[in-house]
């Protein structure tokens, strides 16, 4: 593989999905060069709304840049998968709260989410020189 992959025990402790990491199934983030590749990630506690779920896969996502000294301002694309249109609103209150000045390149889609209760799945990539 060109990348390293970023697997820590802090984010593989904080990761929904522990064994899929320990397993070497699934790597949380990659380094590759001046950029680190988030893999999708899900909210722990499914039962909040998609708002909620989405501030909790955005902790995790800092978490991971934070490994390699990166900050949320680095990201420059983000890709968000949602199951209910209705909520955007409450999705978009919460990228706001983590991107507050210019956000970066995003994309969001409608769709059916692989976990059972998972209203939203979020990637991102980051850059730094």
């Amino acid at each position: 593989m060109a990348g390293r992959v970023i697997r820590s025990e802090a984010l593989i402790e904080a990761h929904p999905v522990p064994e899929l990491i320990r397993s070497g199934a699934f790597a949380p983030a990659v380094r590759a060069g001046p950029s680190i590749y988030v893999s999708g990630c899900i909210a722990n506690d499914l039962s909040k709304d998609m708002g909620g779920q989405a501030e909790e896969i955005f902790d995790y996502i800092q978490m991971a840049l934070a490994e390699e000294g990166f900050e949320m301002s680095d990201v420059v694309k983000l890709q968000a998968f949602i199951t209910d249109v209705d909520q955007y609103g409450s999705y978009s209150a919460a990228r706001k709260k983590f991107f507050p000045g210019d956000p970066p390149a995003s994309t969001t889609v409608i769709a059916s989410i692989i976990i059972p209760d998972a209203l939203i799945e979020i990637d991102v990539v980051a850059y730094k020189e």
